[in-house]
């Protein structure tokens, strides 16, 4: 018998087995006080022997209440099992002529035990039950220790036990009815606090839900204005690009463009068109780079210069270099730049004085 099923037995499982304990004495108890009155009347061996049994089965089943009730529940059904057993085996032998009815004695062990039983502990006092009624039936067929009772006693002692089982297995079958409902009552608690539980998650994923899409608004929202603030600093850096290179009329065909800061290839190439667009829509034949402004000119700044100078003639422009400071000039030597084919000024006022400007 496994001792962790029996030590998870309820309150009112205990309560329940104790009570089919007393009623079981009692019952049996009653078939005693009848044996004893029978026993004094009679005066046979075999009522006498039968009285015993009664009585010992009484005590038995008195025991195994007392042990239930100290929460020896294991002892207890053992208690009960074995003395019922006997009790049979012993019954068949008294009188052979009710061994039908000892034969239930096994049964009604097993049924008491039902409750608080694993199945293989199970299986095995269900093979130990049905040799015992085996067993009760061939002892009430073949031995004959103890003479038969008087026949007028027959009848009612059938009687008497007929009703005593009934009565045992209405018992049991009322106590398996209220644990099965105690069961049904309880999973409907449970049934009903897992509705409780879902609703409330169904509450907690749809809050949940919510936040989240609340959320998600918001940061598409502040992509949406990321997104509408790198245009307008993409806009912002353009106007600035093209305000840094500004070019500008200074007579009929004459046009300045001062470059400020450092240059790296997207502002020369920003330069060249700039400047390359200026001259094809004023018709310009003379263009003047001020680089006073610049900190230092490397080889591709100078490349970018030199490729605008070419692309001005053939717009039939002639270009101009002003305000090369003598770092400047010194780096471009350096860096080996030849601006043979290049006009240069010392200064913007130089370059607007010579008389092929047209100024």
């Amino acid at each position: 018998m496994s001792e962790t099923s029996i030590s998870t037995l309820s309150l009112a499982q205990v309560r329940q087995l104790r009570l089919f304990f007393l009623f079981v004495a009692g019952i049996v108890g009653v078939v005693a006080v009848v044996a004893t009155v029978a026993a004094i009347i009679w005066q046979t061996a075999t009522l006498i022997a039968l009285m015993i049994l009664d009585w010992v089965l009484v005590v038995g089943i008195l025991q195994a209440w007392g042990q239930a009730r100290s929460g020896q529940v294991r002892i207890a059904l053992m208690t009960s099992f074995i003395a019922l057993i006997l009790y049979s085996l012993m019954g068949a032998v008294v009188l052979p002529n009710l061994a039908a009815l000892m034969a239930f004695g096994p049964i009604i062990a097993i049924v008491a035990m039902l409750p608080f039983l694993s199945g293989v502990v199970l299986r095995r006092l269900l093979i130990i039950a049905w040799i015992a009624v085996v067993v009760t039936m061939i002892l009430g067929a073949q031995v004959r220790l103890f003479p038969p009772i008087p026949s007028e006693l027959e009848l009612p002692f059938q009687f008497a036990g007929v009703l005593g089982i009934s009565a045992i297995l209405l018992l049991q079958l009322w106590l398996f009815h209220e644990r099965l409902m105690g069961v049904i009552t309880q999973l409907r608690q449970i049934n009903a606090e897992l509705v409780q539980e879902r609703a409330g998650l169904q509450e907690r994923v749809t809050q949940r839900t919510a936040e989240l899409q609340q959320a998600l608004a918001e940061v598409e929202r502040q992509m949406a204005e990321q997104r509408r603030l790198l245009v307008e600093n993409e806009q912002q850096r353009e106007l600035i690009r093209g305000l840094s290179m500004p070019v500008l009329p200074v007579g009929r065909a004459t046009l300045v463009m001062p470059l400020v800061g450092e240059l790296d290839d997207a502002r020369v190439a920003l330069a060249q068109s700039t400047a390359l667009q200026a001259i094809d829509q004023t018709g310009a034949r003379h263009l003047v780079l001020d680089i006073t402004g610049m900190p230092f000119v490397d080889t591709t700044v100078a490349a970018g210069l030199i490729k605008l100078v070419q692309a001005a003639r053939l717009l039939g422009a002639e270009v101009t270099l002003v305000g090369v400071r003598p770092e400047v000039a010194q780096t471009m030597v350096a860096l080996g730049i030849d601006l043979a084919n290049v006009a240069t000024a010392a200064d913007l006022a130089s370059a607007l004085r010579r008389e092929r400007v047209g100024v």
